[in-house]
């Protein structure tokens, strides 16, 4: 129940704006991520599997609210005798970790609309985090949900009348869950198309 709540949440937001907002635009993303801090502990090594999908309502010229789902895959294969939930490994294991947050986003524009845009933004919301450790027949594996924020900053480029290109550098990072608690956090260089529907270029 408390799940729902929580992925209810951009949604509402994003749609009493959009009652307002005359203007809105879709994007997609590709990137690459390196892990920091706990989540470096457990898989290391720069990872090219992270996706991003963005609908976003623009309220005046220079700010925007919006919903943004993204997929960051991270994995290692190592040797190395780790303990995992009290309980002690050895061999080979491949372990992965495949975050996926659902956030509410806010951005600010800087410049001249049609033309380059430098922005900085925040999102906030839940963090799914599924890690897992397979070991010849064994796997360990934990789901958990976290809160989480990711501030961003990044630039936008029109090349066409609703056409534009972006790219930014987001940090996230997930709150302390499950048992032990742990969080995670990272950080991904994306870019990116994104599509305008109804008013003029942004």
């Amino acid at each position: 129940m408390k799940t729902r709540a929580l992925l209810a949440i951009p949604l509402a937001l994003l749609l009493s704006s959009g009652a307002q907002a005359q203007q809105w635009y879709g994007a997609i993303s590709y990137g690459m991520s390196t892990p920091v801090s706990d989540t470096k502990d457990f898989t290391r090594g720069t990872s090219w599997r992270n996706f991003g999908v963005d609908l976003v309502a623009i309220v005046n010229p220079n700010t925007t609210v919006g919903v943004s789902f993204a997929w960051n895959v991270f994995n290692e294969v190592t040797e190395t005798v780790s303990s995992i939930d009290g309980i002690e490994i050895a061999g080979t294991q491949f372990r992965y970790i495949n975050s996926l947050p659902m956030l509410v986003t806010v951005r600010e524009y800087f410049g001249t609309p049609g033309g380059a845009r430098p922005f900085i933004g925040v999102g906030v919301g839940p963090h799914l985090v599924k890690q897992r450790v397979d070991v010849g027949l064994w796997t360990v594996s934990e789901n958990t949900w976290h809160f989480g924020v990711a501030p961003e900053v990044g630039v936008v480029m029109p090349v066409g009348p609703t056409v534009s290109w972006f790219a930014d550098v987001k940090y996230n990072y997930a709150a302390s869950a499950g048992d032990p608690g742990r969080t995670h956090s990272y950080f991904t260089f994306n870019i990116g198309f994104a599509w305008e529907v109804g008013g003029n270029s942004f």
